[in-house]
């Protein structure tokens, strides 16, 4: 018998101390890095929008089935899919201002990180493959976390995925619970289509997989009950069937939208959301005998929509975490990678640089949010907000021919006295025409000329670059009344806004403040 100094000892005390704090340190450092990485303060470009379509539908108590903000698609067809999330947001605004906003966004973040989580301490997992995945994939969620409806097809994704979990892998029925949320999911957003592709492609997966490993396919019964009842709930819209057949016409068209573009391969852009691909190619080929091919279906599906379209990069990053989790952790205790490592020593500078890293997070986020006084910045640099003030402060009034990012701002601020000549309601409300004559007008002056010929307007609020200072001296319909580092504006000539022009004159216009404060609204 080999006898223990007091040494050995407390090596091996210390050891089994810094052991059992290190998953907690790690659950921690998980929680608070998606604080960190979703604590975005700045406005999406549709956030107006969503504020005050949400807050004219309460007002009205009923749905606006035509537009009414734009004047070149005023009485058209508006189909808002996302009237709900609209409407709630509206309310947490209302109520809470700013801060319940922000905090609202924290807390779909956070629900997030936590049904990934139940997944994945449901299985075979390693702490630290669980730290570095989790904060990866959520590296990866973090550009689609502004305040904006995707952020519920985010969380319900999430949810989706930890009901199949549950059912297949713990035997407890949370089906019953999909047809509820997506009763919620088709009237929040567009994303809904996620939830109605993922249901049919885990029944198909785990109907080969009973067939091929002879498994009992009783279970089999109850999903099929529930993927109809759940398919048949999106029907449960203002707009019925018809919302299915607008969104396939409309998704089945391109975009002049950034975050619509294909993932470029051969370069560092999307560095993170590749090194996550990567890792889910490498630990796909692992000899797993627990393999989920239900999960594994969904995740390549995700993937090469991924790679298709920026914006559904952080749906790739919820579905596949789980996944990942698992099988690397299975691969690390497999080629005894971490055991290699273990000491008291390297364990106890592992626990030290966690708890760095959450303290600095949690500094770095308060900073963050005491910075801006718990509001909404609205970056004066990316928004019209001078040129607005002084619209509404000099009282002018009428049609506002406007880029396209510009336009819920403009409503928000100016309606009913202005209406834009776009939004990013998109093609929820506007002709193609429309769409595309302002996407071509954007760098060319021709097209722009063309443009206002097309739809006259009785105000121009353009960037501050060439193609609108070129206004000043080649246009002779519309007259340079102000400009800041930011916007230009130019004012109809014309009867209409002849007491606006011989103010202007007169040197008589209100020039805004602008040291005044930029935050949300």
């Amino acid at each position: 018998m080999i006898a223990t100094t007091p040494s050995g000892s407390k090596q091996n005390s210390g050891l089994g101390f810094q052991e059992t704090i290190l998953p907690i340190l790690i659950r921690i450092f998980v929680y608070c890095s998606a604080l960190y990485f979703f604590s975005f303060v700045t406005a999406d470009t549709d956030l107006w929008g969503h504020i005050i379509f949400g807050k004219d539908l309460w007002a009205i108590k009923a749905f606006q089935r035509i537009d009414l903000y734009s004047f070149t698609a005023l009485g058209s067809e508006w189909v808002n899919h996302e009237w709900l999330s609209e409407l709630m947001m509206a309310m947490v605004y209302r109520t809470f201002g700013s801060p319940g906003l922000l905090i609202g966004k924290l807390l779909v973040g956070l629900s997030i990180v936590y049904l990934i989580s139940k997944i994945c301490f449901h299985r075979a997992n390693s702490p630290l493959v669980y730290g570095i995945i989790m904060v990866l994939s959520v590296f990866v969620m973090s550009p689609g976390f502004m305040i904006r409806p995707q952020l519920l097809t985010f969380l319900f994704v999430a949810y989706f995925l930890y009901a199949f979990h549950i059912y297949l892998e713990r035997g407890k029925n949370l089906l019953w619970t999909l047809p509820i949320i997506m009763v919620v999911w088709v009237n929040c957003h567009g994303g809904f289509l996620i939830g109605l592709g993922m249901f049919p492609v885990v029944v198909a997966c785990e109907f080969v997989t009973c067939r091929l490993r002879k498994r009992d396919t009783r279970h089999l019964r109850s999903m099929l009950l529930w993927f109809i009842i759940t398919e048949v709930s999106v029907f449960v819209n203002p707009y019925g069937y018809r919302l299915l057949g607008f969104l396939y016409e409309t998704l089945s068209v391109p975009r002049g939208i950034s975050e619509w573009d294909p993932v470029t391969i051969p370069d560092l852009s999307y560095f993170r959301f590749k090194l996550l691909a990567l890792l889910f190619f490498v630990s796909f080929f692992f000899r797993n005998r627990e393999r989920r091919y239900w999960e594994a279906g969904i995740i390549i599906i995700a993937l090469i929509y991924a790679f298709m379209h920026e914006r559904h990069t952080p749906i790739f990053a919820v579905v596949a975490a789980a996944y990942l989790i698992e099988n690397i952790s299975l691969m690390a205790r497999r080629t005894g990678v971490f055991e290699k490592l273990r000491s008291f020593s390297s364990y106890a500078i592992l626990n030290a640089f966690i708890f760095i890293l959450i303290v600095y997070q949690l500094l770095f986020t308060g900073y963050k949010y005491v910075r801006a006084q718990g509001n909404i910045i609205v970056d004066p640099r990316e928004y019209p907000v001078y040129a607005v003030r002084f619209l509404k402060e000099n009282q002018i009034k009428g049609n506002i021919l406007l880029p396209f990012e510009w336009g819920e701002y403009a409503i928000y601020k100016l309606y009913p006295d202005c209406r834009v000549s776009i939004d990013g309601r998109f093609r929820t409300v506007y002709p193609e025409e429309v769409l595309a004559d302002h996407f071509e007008a954007a760098c060319d002056e021709k097209k722009l000329k063309n443009l206002l010929d097309k739809y006259p307007a009785d105000i121009i609020l353009g960037r501050q670059n060439p193609l609108y200072q070129q206004l000043i001296t080649t246009q002779d319909r519309y007259i340079y009344v102000y400009s800041d580092p930011t916007s230009i504006v130019f004012v109809r000539d014309g009867v209409f806004q002849e007491d606006i022009l011989d103010s202007f004159r007169k040197k008589k216009l209100i020039c805004p403040d602008s040291k005044a404060l930029t935050y949300f609204p």
